[in-house]
């Protein structure tokens, strides 16, 4: 696989649940109407943006590449064996945290990350 790509399918499948989230806080919140607000706006955006990051490059080295690894060696790369590896990680994250909220919010991150990293790193192999 072309590495080039993988960089490529790694960041759109990072960002964009990050960029969804900050629409999605915008809609619930408003725009903000002065520039103090803006102000507020961007020290969460580029907080949240921070640890969000933190959080997934460690994800991606801890457990996304390593799946994604076996369910390529083993499991010709099924987006079912995706879906199932976010299941079990949400699953892992409630036994740690006993907090169901926590566990689903990260798992629906990583599901989202896992799906867009599969379908934007084959896209071109396929056509």
């Amino acid at each position: 696989m072309n590495l080039r790509r993988w960089d490529s399918a790694i960041l759109k499948s990072v960002f964009f649940p990050a960029f969804l989230v900050l629409i999605y806080t915008l809609y619930e919140i408003g725009l903000p109407q002065d520039l103090y607000s803006w102000a507020g706006f961007g020290l969460f955006s580029l907080i949240f943006l921070g640890v969000y990051l933190l959080f997934s490059i460690v994800g991606w080295l801890l457990f996304g590449f390593p799946v994604h690894w076996l369910i390529c060696r083993y499991g010709n790369g099924s987006y079912f064996l995706y879906f199932g590896a976010a299941v079990a990680f949400t699953v892992v994250i409630y036994i740690f945290s006993g907090v169901a909220e926590t566990a689903i919010t990260y798992g629906s991150f990583a599901l989202i990350q896992a799906m867009l990293f599969k379908y934007y790193a084959y896209k071109q192999v396929q056509t």
